[in-house]
């Protein structure tokens, strides 16, 4: 494999016919050339839906809960109230 006088690898090697002697690209060059920029991709419409019914359907069961929670009190409530009346 092709390296430079230091004995390091080249980036990119390519021979030079002029100069009888390897070509290398620089390391930020050789990134720029290669590295794919990260794309990420824009959810589908039927994926941005499921999103926002999952979210109604996640605060429906906590006012569910809390329904729950207030229920259970007045039952107790009407409960105590009814021993008193006896």
């Amino acid at each position: 494999k092709p390296v430079d006088s230091n004995g390091v690898g080249l980036y990119d090697p390519t021979w030079n016919e002029t100069t009888n002697s390897w070509d290398s690209l620089t390391e930020g060059e050789w990134k720029k050339k290669y590295t794919v920029p990260e794309v990420k991709p824009e959810p589908t419409q039927d994926q941005q839906m499921l999103a926002t019914l999952t979210k109604q359907v996640m605060q429906l069961q906590a006012a569910n809960v809390q329904q729950q929670k207030v229920n259970a009190s007045l039952t107790k409530q009407l409960m105590d109230l009814n021993k008193g009346g006896h």
